[in-house]
């Protein structure tokens, strides 16, 4: 299975220390889809220089080397792309954020009904931005918020729920009751450290959604240069 074997690889290159060749060998994994799954879990220059000095490892050493030398070079040009547009960003009007938060929602956001704003996401940052685009330009307190996250029966329910708690500042009260779902036998077990569910957003009222709504198609009608 193949959630399974993703696992195992993990624990092989956390626990072991291997390389891709030892790690393809045991579970009979391309190296290529290992190298999607372990590319946060690069090998240390020590254990580099360990595998050179075995001889079984001299090729995989070289290999492994090769890796470390693309990631460096990667890491040089992102983190440059990202100076670059973090100095862009930096200079965004009160109206660009307006309308970032008008495009989250036209991208995101229920559609359902007339009475309920809510926007779900796994990532907290886009619901701590969407929450403070509420109280910034919906005068909405914060207070009026309620949230209810989505998670796996194999996660720390508990941890998670202090997790977004923290992230957001809301209150254990302002939390509707979780949803928790049974994993499929097919299903990523969500142990990742960096998975921690979905959160939705709620704020109730109808003069609020309708202006959000109507805002979005106002954007729209008057950037008629959008249309396809």
């Amino acid at each position: 299975m193949r959630s399974a074997d993703r696992e195992k690889a993990v624990e092989l290159r956390i626990k072991q220390q291997l390389g891709y060749g030892m790690i393809a060998k045991q579970l009979n994994v391309p190296k290529s889809t290992l190298s999607y799954w372990l590319k946060d879990l690069p090998l240390s220059s020590g254990r580099v220089l360990e595998l050179r000095r075995e001889a079984w490892g001299r090729g995989e050493a070289s290999r492994e080397l090769f890796r470390q030398t693309m990631r460096k070079k990667k890491s040089l040009r992102e983190d440059k792309i990202y100076a670059e547009q973090k100095s862009k960003l930096g200079k965004l009007s009160r109206q660009s954020l307006f309308v970032a938060g008008l495009m989250l929602y036209a991208a995101e956001g229920s559609k359902q009904n007339d009475y309920t704003i809510a926007l779900a996401n796994t990532d907290f940052r886009m619901i701590k931005f969407f929450i403070w685009w509420l109280e910034e330009f919906f005068d909405i307190p914060r207070a009026k918020m309620r949230a209810q996250l989505h998670l796996y029966e194999s996660m720390n329910i508990d941890g998670e729920c202090k997790y977004w708690r923290q992230e957001l500042a809301l209150k254990k009260s302002q939390f509707y009751k979780n949803q928790v779902r049974k994993l499929r036998p097919s299903s990523f077990t969500y142990s990742g450290s960096y998975r921690h569910g979905t959160c939705q957003i709620y704020v109730h009222g109808y003069e609020k959604k309708i202006k959000l709504m109507l805002s979005i198609r106002a954007f729209f009608d008057t950037h008629k240069v959008l249309r396809a």
